[in-house]
């Protein structure tokens, strides 16, 4: 099967393999606790906006990120 979404990460802080990887296990933990599929997650905007703040208060908390600091968006490959 063939991959027709895409997960793009903004960020205003330093990429490292640290965030990167907090980044991708609180979108993993944000999924299974919705229980939304991504495709639910990113044709709802208020969902979209609910991961951002998820992934944002998890980094400042965790790793002392300042908040805003990653913006997620989703979108389907061309």
């Amino acid at each position: 099967m063939a991959n027709t979404i895409s997960v793009a990460v903004n960020m205003l802080c330093e990429e490292t393999p640290k965030v990167m990887n907090a980044i991708q296990e609180r979108f993993e933990i944000f999924v299974a606790i919705t229980e939304y599929s991504v495709e639910e997650i990113m044709d709802d905007s208020n969902l979209l906006e609910e991961l951002n703040q998820f992934i944002n208060n998890e980094l400042v908390n965790d790793l002392g990120l300042e908040y805003g600091s990653v913006i997620i968006t989703i979108g389907y490959n061309n």
